[in-house]
């Protein structure tokens, strides 16, 4: 993160069960495996010193569960659980919620489902490394973590292509349980 900038940091779910008749999909708690990856990305997460200053997360039972579990590496960080998060469409609605609930906060995460997820680290990642935006175009998996790096200003003027990618990590980064 340069000086006076900001860092986004997109965190999707981590893996979920499929769900069992007459479970909402609201409901859907994470499987085993959900767990171990979201172990995972939380100690990443605090040994690259990249810990939030306000996670801003969708209020589904998997996104509450990743980020819970995420968040034992961590410091305390200011979460909000927002119901306009709960969307699978094409990104423009976290942007919206990024612009409006993002403050002050230098190092904001979201924790969120995808496609939207994938969707708008896409719209976002104007720059950085090319190899890992074609790593995220091609497939955003279960607790995938995205790090946009963003120039000094504030979150209301965010906008298309002006973040620049700077880490794209897959679980299967960080090593198997």
């Amino acid at each position: 993160m340069t000086r006076g900038g900001r860092q986004l940091l997109l965190l999707r779910h981590a893996k979920a069960v499929i769900g069992e008749p007459g479970m909402a999909d609201f409901d859907r708690p994470l499987a085993d495996r959900g767990r171990k990856a979201a172990d995972r990305m939380g100690r990443y997460l605090a040994d690259n010193h990249l810990a939030p200053d306000l996670v801003l997360c969708s209020p589904a039972r998997r996104t509450r569960e990743t980020w819970e579990i995420a968040a034992r590496a961590l410091p305390p960080a200011e979460t909000r659980f927002v119901d306009a998060l709960y969307d699978f469409g094409d990104g423009e609605v976290l942007l919206a919620a990024i612009r409006r609930e993002g403050g002050k906060a230098h190092r904001l995460m979201l924790v969120t489902h995808n496609p939207a997820t994938q969707s708008l680290a896409l719209l976002l990642s104007g720059s950085g490394h090319a190899a890992l935006r074609r790593q995220m175009a091609e497939k955003y998996p279960t607790a995938g973590l995205a790090v946009l790096g963003f120039g000094a200003g504030s979150w209301t003027a965010s906008a298309p292509g002006s973040g620049m990618l700077e880490a794209f990590i897959r679980p299967r980064d960080l090593g198997e349980d």
